[in-house]
């Protein structure tokens, strides 16, 4: 990436330890900043509010919690977002059905490419 284009800020919510750090680490390969990260839907509500990121990536499923919450905040705030679940796009609500949807285990390839579409002006 040149100097002179900022690098965009990823919002990471998920709640499994080991995969925020193995995803934080993806996000970072692929040339985004992570700039706030949440294991619980308490922490990434706060997070919303006091965001600085550009673009979040959310577990669906948040220790026994739905993130759509922090999703409905992210739709009012106009920040783009992609849901990540391990359970398929059965269990969204009718209003998110259109959203983007990864589902885990997801490649560096996927990952990707749904960042570069989240991303401003793509």
């Amino acid at each position: 990436m040149s100097a002179d284009k900022k690098r965009l800020n990823v919002f990471l919510v998920e709640d499994e330890p080991a995969l925020m750090s193995v995803l934080e680490e993806s996000v970072r390969t692929l040339g985004y900043d992570v700039s706030q990260k949440a294991g619980g839907l308490p922490e990434a509500l706060g997070c919303v509010e006091g965001g600085d990121f550009d673009m979040a990536m959310l577990d669906v499923s948040l220790r026994g919690e739905d993130s759509f919450p922090v999703a409905d905040a992210l739709l009012r705030l106009g920040i783009p977002f992609v849901f990540t679940t391990g359970f398929g796009s059965a269990h969204l609500p009718e209003r998110f059905k259109g959203t983007p949807l990864m589902e885990k285990p997801f490649r560096l390839k996927e990952l990707r490419s749904t960042l570069q579409s989240l991303s401003p002006g793509a």
